[in-house]
């Protein structure tokens, strides 16, 4: 496991956090951490971008007819 000192909001002050092993995750590098004292995690997800894909809708006005 590779370890790098961050800070653990859980402990107040710089920690070791390392990889958790973990069988499961379909990367060789897994890009979460636990810290080493307390066991709090930092989970790292990707960003992901919602797009509203629906057709747009151009609403023109009607036409009056004079009277």
């Amino acid at each position: 496991m590779t370890g790098m000192e961050l800070h653990c909001d859980t402990c107040a002050r710089q920690r070791n956090f390392e990889r958790p092993a973990r069988s499961d995750h379909p990367r060789a590098t897994c890009p979460d951490r636990a810290c080493t004292a307390c066991g709090a995690a930092i989970v790292v997800a990707p960003v992901i971008l919602l797009m509203d894909r629906r057709s747009r809708v151009t609403l023109q006005q009607g036409r009056r007819k004079a009277a």
